[in-house]
This record gives structure tokens, sequence and C-alpha cells, in this order.
């Protein structure tokens, strides 16, 4: 006879995980009922006790497994609703199955995943198997409690009065500091009207494209240097607004967040963006007194477009653009600009025409002209470039516009919501609670 196979380190460890597990869930099950036999049938809110009390199973999925307790359920003598009282003192919901610890882990990882789907998936491999569909309902839910929470900040953070107690800790004693705004947008796939038309051939708008409005906001003090030399930054906080947000209204958002980021204590605030006129809308709006750049990459686009048409060569494009971008960069704007605006006449004196797109482009860079002190901003520590809310803006559409992905207006706003409050340190705050 063989002798027997022995277990091996994968076998040892899943078995020993599986014991601990279960008495953990023992445990657990152990403290919940003694507290909802400590509660009794009294209601937490009003201290009264209810009448026609009875015993009920309360079923709870938790992180350690499921577990069932024997708690009382009544009426309450003045509203004469029904209730559980352990429920009442835990803030679940009536028929919330989900403790709040796993609520968290659930959602968080619908967040941090690409899809409920995948973060199913994962809620199996650490032990706390969940339908899809129950992820979707705890994580939509927990969306609309932080945009909830970040409405009322903003509202504290608006009025003179409550200001100061919405106002987050800095990340250090630095009293010198900067901040450091930026402003985008990004195309999402949303269900249109005609999304369920059938006959698929039937002609209908089933998809609309509509545009995410973001913002990322930091101090340059939390911008380090790794050492292959590229650039990190150590903390960075982001407004989203959903689809259909007025340009009004996020950037209200924006402004709240910014006030909330020391915007009031800042030396100086740099704000940059790229040409989208609503943006620069806000800025004039909510942060006219900043020191402002246009994006300098977008800017160097627009002075390829007439190099590209004043030069049809690649070579001679090059040789005429790449002074103009040295200018541009080392304080020179001003004779950037009177070379640009010097065209129009010099085509004329050539016999050549102004098309209509070398004109708009000469306009961009004239109503930009206040937008384009590169050095200045530099001098005083400011970026002179959006990577950071490039940056902010692929983060985003790895969970939001993938493959497959056609949100519903407000399954996308609460998602947004929950990165916002991940990304700016509100995570907790969304099971305070409980």
């Amino acid at each position: 006879m063989s002798p027997k196979a022995k277990p091996s380190l994968l076998e040892i460890e899943q078995q020993v995980e599986a014991q601990a597990r279960e008495w953990h869930r023992q445990q657990l099950q152990k403290r919940l009922q003694q507290a909802a036999d400590e509660q009794g049938a009294v209601c937490p809110n009003t201290g009264e006790r209810l009448q026609e009390a009875r015993y009920e199973i309360v079923t709870l999925d938790t992180c350690a497994g499921t577990v069932t307790l024997k708690a009382h359920y009544g009426r309450h003598p003045k509203t004469q609703r029904w209730q559980h009282p352990v429920r009442r003192l835990w803030q679940l919901k009536p028929r919330q199955r989900l403790s709040p610890h796993l609520q968290d882990r659930v959602s968080y990882t619908a967040v941090e995943t690409d899809s409920y789907e995948r973060a199913a998936k994962m809620a199996t491999k650490w032990g706390t198997p969940i339908a899809a569909s129950t992820i979707h309902t705890h994580a939509q839910e927990m969306g609309r409690e932080a945009t909830a929470q970040s409405q009322a900040r903003e509202e504290q953070l608006m009025d003179a009065a409550t200001q100061a107690q919405a106002v987050a800790l800095p990340p250090n004693g630095l009293e010198v500091f900067a901040l450091t705004v930026m402003m985008d947008g990004f195309m999402v796939r949303e269900r249109g009207a005609d999304w369920a038309l059938k006959p698929p051939e039937a002609e209908g708008a089933r998809v609309q494209w509509h545009e995410v409005k973001a913002a990322t906001i930091y101090r340059v003090d939390q911008v380090a240097e790794k050492e292959s030399g590229r650039r990190q930054i150590l903390q960075k906080f982001w407004v989203l607004a959903p689809t259909q947000t007025p340009p009004e209204q996020f950037g209200r958002a924006v402004h709240a967040e910014a006030k909330r980021r020391g915007l009031g204590k800042a030396k100086y605030v740099f704000v940059l963006a790229d040409g989208a006129v609503w943006i620069w809308n806000i800025i004039k709006d909510r942060f006219d007194f900043a020191l402002k750049g246009l994006d300098f990459y977008h800017a160097a686009l627009h002075l390829w477009s007439i190099a590209h048409e004043l030069f049809p060569e690649e070579a001679k494009a090059k040789a005429w653009i790449e002074p103009l971008l040295h200018q541009l960069k080392h304080g020179q704007e001003a004779a950037t600009l009177n070379i640009l605006e010097a065209l129009p006449v010099q085509r004329q004196s050539a016999g050549l025409s102004l098309s209509e797109g070398l004109q708009c482009e000469i306009a961009y860079f004239q109503t930009h002209r206040d937008h384009l002190h590169y050095q200045e901003l530099a001098a005083k520590g400011g970026p002179i470039g959006t990577g950071a809310m490039e940056s902010t803006c692929g983060q985003l559409q790895t969970r939001v516009k993938r493959t497959g992905q056609f949100w519903k207006p407000t399954g996308l706003a609460n998602m947004l919501a929950l990165k916002s409050a991940l990304q700016n340190d509100d995570w907790s705050a969304l099971w305070s609670r409980n």
C-alpha cells in the first residue's frame, strides 16, 4: 500500500484559513447576539418599549460569512410602526442584509475594478461570494450617500459662517504654499432614449455620448520627484460632475473644493486648462484672481497647425515653429504673438489668401494672450501643462469608459461620486452612521 499523500502547503493554508474564518464568524455572531439581547424590545431612538414584541430571525451577510440573530420585533407605541430595535441601533435599512463592513468592501471593489461583474469575481476570491447585482445595488446606494455628503460639504464651504468647519487639515505645517486647479472633460457612453428599441435593426438613438466635467486640485508642495526624474503628485483631489451638469454648477463645486484645500491661505493659485470656452468662463467667474495658464501642449498643437498650413513640407514647418516654441516657453510670448499677428499683412503683401483655419488659429492665441506667461508660472513654482488633469481623466476612463459600458445617467453619477469620495479621503465618512 502506498503511503497516504501529505497535504500540500496550499491545502494546509486553505484549511487553516477556513477554520479561522469560521471561528471569526462564530465570534461575530456571539457578539452581535449579545448586543441584540441587551437592546431587547426598546427603541434605541426614543427609549420606549415596543408593543406586541416578539422574536424574529435577523440574517446578516458579513465579511466573516452569514450570521443569524434572534432579535426583538415590535410596534412603536407612538408611531405605530413595526421595527427591529437592533437594526435601528446599527442604522441598517429594513431589509439590508449586508453588514456595513462588507458593504464598504464590495463598494470599494466595485470602484477599483472595471465592472460589477469583475467585482463579484474578486469578492468570491477573497471569500465572500456576492452576486454582481447585489454589489451594484449597494455601490449605487453608497454613491447616492456620497453625493449627498458632497453637496452638504459644498454648502458649508460656500457659507462664510460654516466654511471653517469644512476646510480640510493641511498635509503639513507649511505656512506658505501654492494651490493648483486644473479642469477638463471627457466623453462617456450613456444609454439613449431608444436603448431597448426592437428589433435590433430599427434605427434609433440607442447610445449617446456626453461629457463628464472633471477637476484636479493639489498643492504644489505635494509634487515629488522619483529617482527616475519623473514627478509624482502625492496627494491630489478630484471634482467630478455627472453628464448634463451645467458649467456654472460644476464651477461652484470646484470653487468649494479649492476652498476646502486651502484656497484662502495660498500664496499663489495656479489655474490651467486647454482652450475649452466653458472652462475659461468658469475661470473668469470663479478664479479671475488666479495666475492662469493655457496648457502648453495645447498651445503647441495650435502653433503646429499654423506651421503646417504655412509650410506643407515638414522640415520647413519645423524650422519655422521651433524658435517660436522656445520663445513661448522662455518669456518671449509677446514676440511670438507679434509674429502671428503680422501673418495677415504678410500673406496679403505676398498675394496669398488667409484661410479660415489660419484666421481661427491666430484668433485662438489672441484670445489667450494673457494665459501664455509660462516662464512666470514656472518661476513661481507652478506647472505649465495639464498633465495631472490628463492623468485624472485617464484613470477615470479605465472605470467608466470600457468596451461594452453604456451607463444610465444616475448609475454613472453614483459611480463618479464614489470615485471622488475615495480619492478625496472621504470614504470612511460614508459609513459614519454605522
